[in-house]
């Protein structure tokens, strides 16, 4: 097995139970049912939640009762291991697909936007997954699915729909929102709950809207399988640091949504047959100094910049914060490659460059990264990497802490719990976040071939 010598629990195959449409909230709903102890799974992430919550909840005075009930009664990771770059998006994805960002293609949070046209445009939209995400798989077999600000959802082939998007980010996005999202859902949210509308404005949602979503679907429909993505704790340590004050109501709030989850799936009647994922994307490093790589790349004139917009490249960059990938315009140009390597590699021998290791091409593909890229970077201890190429290379840091390091730094890495009537008392040990995928669809009795991931094995604690 797996994860070694210690007895294993093998979880038991789960079922999903499909359901009638209800109003004008719906598209057409599965009527397939799979046999199994479970008809439902409920996947819930919370952005950026260390694994530190809920091993040492004490240690820093957290009131967070319903994750430490998930703990004592399901299985637990000390640490699963994210992706490289430990970012959002390529890891929501990986964990809906059970491959490495190499292969799924989203390798950032970003698009590769080498000239900035793109209107600082996200990899919102599932058309460019490369493989098939979890969502699509339980489809095609007639089940329901719900997605609630999942990152890379926008046309996301599902039952019911409420991705994570935004355009103007005013009062415009509110019609964007619903024209991505499934028809008359977002309305029949508003109806039910009158205040819903002053706390759901994306990007600055709250996770108490998110969760009016998922408990009136839950309450309504019972779909099949639920994927719902929580953002609060994330942007609290962001802007303030983690365990800051801001992070611990933030992390406090997310363990009440979780048991508003709970409670509305005991009311629907589910509670038996339901089986609760909790995750997190990646981990959180404080960080209190930012260069900016993109500066060093206009000084040794690989970028070219006219009145603060890019005009030509022979080396560019993706900014992930805790990351950086190196592009070069003409994979043949080796004059601009031994200057790109012998640039970086100076700098990361340099205690004060802000710059801490270089990793070649061969390491990114071995780490499962972008296969396009010539090079990562990644900041020194305390460093994080700021966008643009103009101004001065140190600059005030966007973030007190961030994300996107190399996941295998103890900082890095991400919470996972499963919890159901079907799950045994246990721990995850050597779990990653590509293996939750693949954990489902073995739940679920769905074939997922072809993915690095594979189902989770619960062991003896």
């Amino acid at each position: 097995m797996r994860f070694g010598a210690a007895l294993p629990f093998v979880l038991l195959a789960l079922s999903a139970l499909s359901c009638s449409p209800r109003g004008g909230a719906a598209r057409s709903v599965a009527s397939a049912s799979p046999s199994g102890a479970v008809k439902h799974v409920v996947f819930v992430t919370v952005d950026g939640l260390l694994p530190e919550v809920y091993l040492h909840p004490d240690a820093h005075g957290l009131k967070v009762p319903t994750i430490r009930s998930l703990v004592q009664k399901g299985a637990s990771s000390a640490g699963a291991l994210s992706v490289y770059p430990s970012l959002t998006y390529p890891s929501h994805t990986s964990m809906a697909t059970g491959v490495n960002p190499g292969k799924h293609g989203v390798v950032g949070n970003r698009s590769f936007d080498p000239f900035e046209n793109d209107l600082e445009g996200w990899r919102w939209y599932a058309e460019d997954i490369q493989r098939d995400p979890i969502w699509r798989i339980a489809r095609r077999a007639g089940y329901s699915v719900a997605t609630i600000h999942w990152p890379v959802s926008v046309g996301a082939d599902v039952t019911w729909r409420v991705p994570e998007y935004w355009r103007a980010k005013n009062e415009e996005d509110k019609k964007v929102l619903r024209a991505v999202s499934t028809p008359g859902l977002l309305e029949s949210v508003g109806r039910e709950v009158p205040d819903f509308w002053s706390r759901y404005l994306p990007p600055n949602v709250h996770d108490d809207a998110l969760t009016d979503i998922a408990v009136h679907l839950l309450r309504t429909e019972k779909p099949t399988l639920t994927m719902l993505h929580l953002v609060e704790v994330d942007g609290a340590q962001h802007a303030y640091g983690v365990f800051s004050e801001d992070a611990v109501r933030a992390i406090e709030n997310t363990d009440v949504q979780i048991a508003r989850i709970i409670t509305a799936i005991r009311e629907a009647g589910m509670e038996k047959e339901t089986a609760i994922v909790i995750a997190s994307d990646h981990g959180f490093m404080n960080a209190g100094s930012m260069v900016r790589p993109g500066v060093l790349l206009r000084e040794a004139g690989l970028v070219t910049i006219n009145s603060g917009r890019v005009v030509s490249w022979k080396a560019t960059l993706l900014n992930n914060s805790g990351h950086a990938y190196i592009y070069l315009n003409d994979a043949g140009d080796h004059a601009t490659a031994e200057a790109v390597r012998v640039l970086f590699d100076a700098k990361a021998k340099d205690p004060k460059s802000g710059i801490g290791r270089v990793y070649s091409h061969e390491e990114v593909v071995a780490l499962g990264g972008d296969p396009k890229a010539f090079l990562g970077v990644e900041p020194a201890v305390g460093f994080q990497f700021g966008p643009g190429f103009s101004g001065d290379y140190v600059a005030a840091p966007l973030y007190r802490a961030t994300h996107g390091y190399d996941p295998r730094r103890p900082e890095m890495k991400a919470s996972l719990i499963l919890a159901g009537p079907n799950v045994p008392h246990g721990l995850l040990e050597g779990a990653r976040l590509i293996d939750i995928a693949p954990t489902i669809a073995s739940w679920l009795g769905l074939a997922m071939p072809n993915v690095d991931g594979t189902p989770l094995v619960v062991h003896a604690p």
